[in-house]
């Protein structure tokens, strides 16, 4: 009997739970479809309100994609950390044509160029079996 309880309990909490998180997220007046798995999120989130567009997230999206490539072809036999840090200089520089009133911070596009990276083709020629 008491078991049956807990469940019911439980059961309550978590409704309560993801009722909790669906008003935050209304609040704050995120699309979870167009949030573009969290990357939306990350970038817009240090941007002001009138910038923070989904339009202005994929811009931002393809100069990371662009600045990584681009690292990755010229600076092959580098360091990661010296590549990272060469991307975020670019990105940044790239960015900083936009003219948007407040700047992205270095994490959240160090958290942008990981993420281009490693969805980047492998270079190596190897099957994986």
């Amino acid at each position: 009997m008491v078991e049956i309880i807990i469940q019911y309990v439980l059961i309550v909490l978590l409704v309560t739970g993801l009722g909790y998180l669906a008003y935050l997220l209304k609040e704050k007046d995120i699309n979870i479809k167009d949030d573009y798995f969290g990357f939306a999120y990350v970038i817009l989130g240090s941007l002001s309100s009138s910038e923070s567009t989904p339009e202005n997230a994929k811009i931002i999206l393809r100069i990371v994609s662009k600045a990584v490539q681009y690292v990755e072809t010229n600076y092959k036999n580098s360091e990661n950390t010296l590549k990272e840090e060469e991307a975020i200089k670019i990105s940044k520089d790239a960015v900083s044509t936009l003219s948007f009133k407040s700047n992205i911070d270095n994490e959240s596009l160090k958290y942008l160029i990981r993420v281009a990276a490693a969805l980047l083709p492998p270079t190596n020629k190897k099957k994986i079996e």
